[in-house]
């Protein structure tokens, strides 16, 4: 397959030849993966955390650690808060708030930080593993969903905050690229004839896809191969919230009452036991306010002890460790009928069983979103499911069998095919990385 260039030589203002290496960034709500074009337009996956079990899989989380005083990132973050009895402040789901344009900043520690100071850090920690590698410059190509929210100043806003996240890194030359279309250009790579196919990646915060014209050898920079491209907000996050909501809130007041000052009985706030579904929220409810609203809210509870737990769950910081709990549910639900979800600390006591029958219950209007969007995008594209000659499925959540089963209804087993779920896109960066145009001036 014809992959472009590698590295780019041109010159530097003082005549000095200056060589620029290309690379692909996917920065995933949970995971984040990267590549560089090598000699011929090779790609190859960089060791970007080489702590964790798969090195090429760095998890796109920071620690704000107050001994050092300083971030760390990846499956050191998650170390470093476990060693100083998580009293430090842990950061989930970044990507979730790029379209959140009520998300100014936050305050850590004893500074505010705006959400492209908090994504900067881990594009540093990609920086400094360049670095290593190579003296040269850098293009980087970063991924970026389908779709970020349906409202055009909101997607704006996103990507702005990618670009700020990047120039505050230190990346200067950078490009973006759909998603969807870099996994359709990896699994482009493995075909000897040409296709129509749709790329659905499926991961934690969207569900985003894409019919290409996919076929060996094609140049170009592939615009008018690609005939439609559709995201919506539902991914892997989406379908932890449905277990919190649904089989945990319990653990932490739902259903109980307290007594206001007026003496009548109010429910435990709907508000607050929604913010439990948005895990990556959690931290932000540490605030002075809502902390003296609990002990309040606890002293006339129905059951002082739920109350107690929400408390210990904010106070202690253990929504990390919680969802970690769903999350494995949620794998062992892959293989199995049947999962636990445990979890005891601090009056915190879960002990949960969870069917698969249940789960695929609580993630059923999701799923219908899921398919919904995956029509829009067939009718976009002008194709009916017969003229899809394959289904390119990657990302986490494309190992959830209710959403595999989706597809093989829609398509037949047969036309489903499946890579590495986790660098996939990365790897598809990669490609779209060796064939940018990159400007001689940056």
């Amino acid at each position: 397959m014809g992959l472009g260039f590698g590295p780019l030589a041109d010159h530097r203002p003082d005549g000095q030849a200056k060589t620029v290496q290309r690379f692909g960034l996917d920065f995933g709500t949970t995971n984040s993966s990267l590549t560089w074009v090598r000699g011929e337009g090779q790609v190859a996956l960089c060791d970007l955390d080489p702590a964790a079990a798969n090195p090429h899989v760095l998890r796109s989380l920071l620690y704000f650690s107050r001994e050092s005083r300083g971030f760390v990132v990846g499956r050191r973050a998650i170390d470093e808060y476990l060693n100083e009895d998580m009293h430090g402040v842990l950061i989930q789901s970044m990507k979730t708030f790029l379209a959140d344009n009520s998300f100014e900043q936050t305050w850590i520690h004893d500074r505010y930080y705006r959400l492209e100071d908090l994504i900067a850090v881990i594009f540093r920690h990609v920086r400094a593993t360049i670095a290593a590698l190579t003296d040269d410059d850098a293009f980087m190509m970063i991924g970026r969903p389908a779709i970020f929210v349906e409202q055009p100043e909101r997607e704006r806003l996103a990507q702005d905050r990618l670009r700020k996240a990047a120039h505050l890194a230190g990346f200067f030359d950078v490009q973006f690229q759909y998603e969807p279309i870099a996994a359709g250009l990896a699994y482009e790579s493995t075909l000897r004839a040409p296709a129509v196919a749709l790329i659905a990646d499926l991961g934690g915060g969207t569900s985003d896809f894409t019919v290409m014209r996919l076929g060996a050898d094609t140049p170009g920079d592939r615009r008018e191969d690609i005939l439609a491209t559709r995201g919506v907000q539902v991914g892997g996050d989406t379908f932890d919230a449905r277990v919190m909501e649904h089989r945990l809130t319990k653990y932490f007041g739902a259903g109980t009452t307290h007594r206001s000052m007026e003496g009548h009985d109010l429910p435990f706030p709907r508000q607050l036991l929604s913010t439990l579904s948005r895990w990556h929220q959690i931290p932000f409810l540490r605030t002075p306010e809502t902390r003296e609203f609990l002990r309040r809210v606890q002293r006339t509870s129905s059951d002082p002890r739920a109350v107690a737990a929400f408390r210990a769950l904010i106070d202690g910081n253990y929504a990390f460790f919680v969802f970690h709990e769903i999350e494995h549910a949620k794998t062992l639900l892959s293989d199995h009928d049947e999962a636990r979800i445990a979890f005891a600390r601090d009056g915190i006591d879960i002990d949960e069983r969870l069917r698969r029958d249940d789960f695929e219950r609580f993630i059923a209007a999701d799923q219908a979103r899921i398919a919904r969007c995956m029509h829009e995008v067939l009718a976009s594209a002008g194709v009916q499911p017969a003229d899809i000659g394959a289904v390119f499925l990657t990302g986490g959540s494309a190992q959830v069998p209710a959403i595999r089963r989706l597809f093989a209804r829609e398509f037949g087993e047969e036309r489903l095919v499946a890579q590495d779920y986790l660098t996939t896109v990365a790897f598809g960066l990669g490609l779209s990385a060796a064939r940018a145009e990159i400007s001689p001036e940056a």
